[in-house]
């Protein structure tokens, strides 16, 4: 199988956050620009309404870097470059206060960031395009945007393209 293009490993990833979080707005590319304050306007999910209002439940997966696994220094013509894609997936979840039961925002949260984590892991049912996936590392935490108080992760998924 060839190498996947940034365009299937996209999909791949978006395919995978939409079966594990259904009701988020899941964007593949970059799509909140430079003003955080505005971040959580734009990651209203109009399938997550509470109150007549859209909540905050949405992610956005952009490219983040690339990873030489080898250095040039001592390789031949012949010999193959080893580099990793890495990808990184912004999450913001709306914050219930109200609720302080074991069913709470945070709970809710933490179990999608599983569910999307565990799928990635699963080699039975993820994409062709991820098989060969480092495990994704997440950094979970609460911010206000604007005002509004949200739970944000930030993942980070290495995916090799070059063997």
């Amino acid at each position: 199988m060839p190498d996947p293009t940034d365009a299937q490993i996209r999909a791949a990833l978006k395919s995978v956050i939409t079966t594990a979080a259904p009701l988020a707005v899941v964007f593949d590319w970059w799509v909140l620009g430079a003003e955080e304050d505005q971040w959580a306007g734009l990651l209203r999910s109009s399938l997550d309404a509470s109150g007549g209002r859209n909540r905050v439940h949405g992610y956005v997966i952009t490219r983040s870097g690339s990873d030489p696994n080898e250095s040039r220094a001592g390789r031949t013509r012949r010999d193959q470059v080893r580099r990793s894609q890495q990808y990184a997936i912004l999450a913001l979840h709306y914050y219930d206060p109200a609720s302080m039961t074991v069913a709470n925002s945070d709970a809710a949260f933490n179990l999608e960031i599983d569910a999307i984590s565990d799928a990635l892991d699963d080699l039975t049912t993820v994409s062709a395009h991820l098989a060969k996936a480092e495990p994704i590392q997440w950094a979970i935490n609460l911010k206000s945007y604007n005002g509004e108080l949200v739970h944000i992760a930030r993942g980070l998924i290495s995916i090799p393209t070059c063997t």
